[in-house]
């Protein structure tokens, strides 16, 4: 038939014509799952009655203008089109199709929408769009066929659409299917969607039709089941049920004695439970199953759960349960994954740089501790947590939430932890690292002794190195020439940042030494001020320079431009960085000027010179309030005690702002690797194997070298990034079952978090994901995710800063301190539970916000 095929003659095959849903039906057919007998219109049905009425232009000129965001003009687009589809007949030949596999049926039918886009693993269209139950009589088919259709165009399907970039025109089938009048109704999760725990299955059960559980008007009853059986139950009181009328159906109040009644039996969820773990063994992957009851069980649809984080994927030695920390989150408070060649250059730094391995280590995989899970690191720490049986708050500088979470759960699991033994994993551990510790504890000393001549030997010895692999660079010839200097070149880069830590170690170790001296000897005494304003740090060097640029500009009544000089010394210096910079595929500022116009254009429209020298005076309070401290020591303690302490905290001011360096030359050997391999990208388009230079950056050394076309690797690759850049929640930490560790405080109403810069502000939101193209107006509380160095010329104008993740020595928070600017990081949800245009108040002290409107 051309427009119509019935269910058991569907497979994966037909998506294209009969949609997610449909697909799905069928396949479940050809599993021996119970499934309602039916048909599907395909989407050759909704094309020609595009067709026939010429509704498709009509249509588009409808939603051209419209946004995702725009709610009414939504509503009202949906309303113009659906008006079309009633005037507009439905073709006879489409008709008679219809009508003649209803016939076949008998009875009253569910009619249900079927995208093509709909139900796969990347997409999530659950209940965008309509279903119509107990549809009785021809007429009364062709009606719900026809309002189907038209929820193709309903105000959420069409924003989603908008969202996710999809094709606002995507294939459209329908699905008509016997109406089961259920006695009871529910959905079966063959993994938990709260937890992300796969070893478990969620049976959710209410009396009536399942409409009432979709609609949320009822608490239905829940059952958690493992291995072993029922973990967990919960028996609400249903007091509503929805049951079948003539031609549809209502919702009614549920007789008394069935209210609180379970309304499965242990035999029930036996036989739940079996269907639903042959259906999740049938496509492979954990579903979200609709399943009704009358006299015996029916499934009526599934789904993947398209909301589960992937599971890391363990090493066949890797026994019982197993924890995982997001290195990337916890280490950089990054939540975005990274490309293909980003996280080929990470492998490549780990073995040439920690792991000293000669030769050519293109072939060699990650540790089996390292493990990439959708496009982020994530590190097994399950054989450190068994051997060491401490408390895991050492974290707590990075991400205390992390800390609590490891030692909570460390607590609750010891028995269940299996872990090799020490010797096993010291072992594995490569012995020629050990051969740096020397040089590196000389640098320390050296560092702690010449504290003054530090930042200038850490400057001097990384420009030697970039001026060599700029050199390096330019010498090069053909594929392999470039990807073996980017594969050498990481040896180098290691032992320099490496060193370059020396001096951070010796800052952070004196500020913490007079923390305490002070405390011991003066009690309450705020050095809050001495972290402002650190020499050396070319985070800060970054900002001033953005500013004495929009002020000379400004003078010059000059807009700014990529060409002008000024912006292109600036670009000289600083145009390695990028926005989530540590990603090698990321453009530069270099390549991509506009954020930086953007910051410019916004600091010219306030005071420059005033951000300037506030940033100096923060300098010369700092030594302000070394010298008050000094002469209080002096005067309680004694001459020697003062020397102490001046010599701690001159020695943190002088080395401390240098813990940016690492960061900073490390992203300036990217940018070096990025133009090299962009070289690489340049030579397989002219191969024909790519089609842009930049699409190098979504393949990995091994697809280069094996020769094939690389053109539909690179297009898969990237539709898998921008999958990932869009997902919402991502794990700090999570185990081999998938199950997500949290704080059990994550999600109570009260907004709280880590404090990490004092002080107190009170302002307006604004929630940002990305900075380019983004406006912080001057005094606005700046909330996001995270913050990495890209970030940090919004900080001038922020009042106050709130990020998801971090601790009191990421990025943020730093630069936070530096800047004077109250913050709070590790607070759950911060960016969906804020809204742009709230006014809070911020309390960097306690970590507190408050929501004041």
């Amino acid at each position: 038939m051309e427009y119509v095929n019935p269910l058991h003659m569907i497979t994966h095959k037909d998506l294209s014509s009969a949609g997610g849903k449909g697909t799905n039906l069928g396949e479940m057919i050809n599993a021996g799952l119970p499934v309602p007998d039916g048909f599907v219109v395909l989407t050759s049905a909704y094309r020609d009655f595009i067709k026939a009425n010429n509704l498709q232009k009509r249509i588009d000129s409808i939603i051209k203008d419209v946004r995702a965001d725009d709610v009414t003009a939504l509503q009202n687009a949906f309303e113009t089109i659906n008006n079309l589809f009633e005037q507009c007949p439905i073709p006879e030949k489409i008709t008679s199709e219809i009508l003649a596999f209803y016939n076949q049926l008998k009875g009253a039918v569910v009619v249900r929408s079927s995208a093509a886009a709909e139900d796969l693993p990347d997409t999530s269209f659950a209940g965008q769009y309509s279903t119509y139950l107990n549809v009785q009589g021809a007429d009364g088919v062709l009606k719900a066929v026809r309002h189907c259709w038209a929820s193709l165009w309903n105000a959420r399907a069409v924003s989603y659409r908008l969202k996710q970039k999809i094709p606002l025109h995507v294939p459209f089938a329908v699905i008509v299917q016997h109406f089961v009048d259920g006695e009871k109704s529910g959905i079966v999760f063959t993994a938990n969607p709260v937890n992300g725990r796969r070893d478990h299955i969620v049976i959710n059960a209410s009396w009536g039709l399942g409409e009432s559980i979709v609609s949320g008007t009822v608490s239905p009853d829940q059952w958690v089941i493992n291995k072993a059986g029922i973990v967990e139950k919960t028996i609400s009181q249903k007091e509503v049920m929805t049951v079948s009328k003539k031609g549809g159906v209502k919702t009614v109040v549920t007789p008394e004695d069935l209210q609180k009644k379970p309304v499965l039996t242990e035999k029930d969820i036996g036989i739940l439970t079996d269907l639903a773990k042959r259906t999740e063994m049938y496509f492979e992957n954990p579903q979200d199953i609709e399943w009704v009851y009358k006299d015996t069980f029916y499934l009526v649809q599934t789904r993947p759960i398209t909301s589960l984080f992937p599971l890391p994927q363990r090493e066949p030695d890797q026994k019982g349960l197993r924890v995982y920390f997001g290195a990337t989150i916890v280490g950089q408070g990054i939540t975005e994954p990274m490309t293909p060649m980003g996280l080929e250059a990470f492998r490549l730094l780990w073995y040439y740089g920690f792991s000293m391995i000669a030769g050519r280590p293109r072939g060699l995989k990650y540790p089996d501790l390292v493990k990439i899970v959708a496009g982020r690191f994530y590190i097994d720490i399950t054989d450190f947590l068994g051997i060491m049986k401490v408390s895991m708050k050492g974290f707590a500088a990075l991400d205390p939430v992390t800390g609590e979470v490891l030692d909570h759960f460390l607590e609750e699991n010891k028995e269940v932890i299996v872990t090799k033994g020490l010797f096993s994993i010291l072992s594995k551990i490569p012995l020629r690292p050990l051969l740096l510790v020397p040089p590196l504890v000389w640098s320390i000393l050296y560092t702690a002794v010449h504290y003054e001549e530090a930042g200038k030997k850490v400057i001097a010895a990384a420009e030697k190195e970039m001026k060599r692999l700029e050199k390096t660079a330019r010498t090069l010839k053909g594929i392999d020439d470039r990807l073996s200097f980017v594969e050498k070149g990481s040896l180098p880069i290691m032992k320099l940042i490496l060193y370059e830590s020396a001096p951070l170690a010796v800052g952070l170790g004196a500020l913490k030494m007079a923390e305490d001296l002070i405390k011991a000897w003066l009690n309450d005494i705020d050095i809050e001020p001495v972290r402002r304003s650190l020499p050396y740090n070319p985070t800060t060097e970054m900002s001033i320079a953005l500013l004495e640029i929009s002020q000379q500009l400004k003078e010059q009544n000059i807009k700014p431009t990529p060409d002008h000089p000024l912006v292109q010394n600036f670009l000289k210096k600083f145009g390695h960085r990028a926005v989530l910079e540590i990603d090698m595929g990321t453009p530069r500022w270099k390549e991509d000027p506009s954020y930086v116009i953007d910051v410019l254009t916004l600091y010219m429209k306030e005071d420059p010179l005033q951000k300037i020298e506030k940033f100096y005076n923060g300098a010369q309070i700092a030594e302000e309030t070394i010298n008050d401290i000094v002469l209080k020591v002096r005067k309680k303690k004694s001459v020697v005690h003062a020397w102490i302490i001046k010599e701690l905290l001159c020695r943190y001011r002088e080395t401390a702002g240098l813990r940016e360096r690492p960061k900073f030359d490390f992203v300036r050997s990217f940018s070096i690797f990025r133009s090299v391999l962009k070289d690489v990208g340049k030579e397989l388009v002219l191969q024909g194997r790519l089609d842009t230079a930049d699409d190098i950056f979504f393949v990995t050394f091994s697809d280069i070298e094996s020769g094939d076309d690389l053109k539909s690797v690179a297009a898969h690759n990237k539709k898998e990034y921008m999958r990932e850049i869009n997902r919402v929640f991502v794990p700090r930490v999570m185990t081999s079952t998938g199950e997500i560790l949290s704080r059990e405080d994550e999600e109570s109403k009260d907004l709280r978090g880590v404090p990490v810069s004092p002080g107190v502000y009170e302002g307006i939101v604004r929630v940002i994901h990305h900075p380019k193209g983004t406006h912080l107006k001057p005094g606005e509380v700046l909330v996001t995710r995270s913050t990495d160095p890209g970030w940090t010329p919004l900080f001038i104008h922020a009042g106050a800063l709130i990020m998801e993740t971090g601790g009191p020595i990421s990025h943020g928070s730093i630069v936070a301190r530096e800047y004077g600017i109250p913050a709070v990081a590790s607070v759950a949800g911060a960016t969906i539970r804020l809204e742009t245009g709230q006014h809070v108040r911020v309390n960097g002290s306690t970590g507190e916000i408050v929501v004041l409107d």
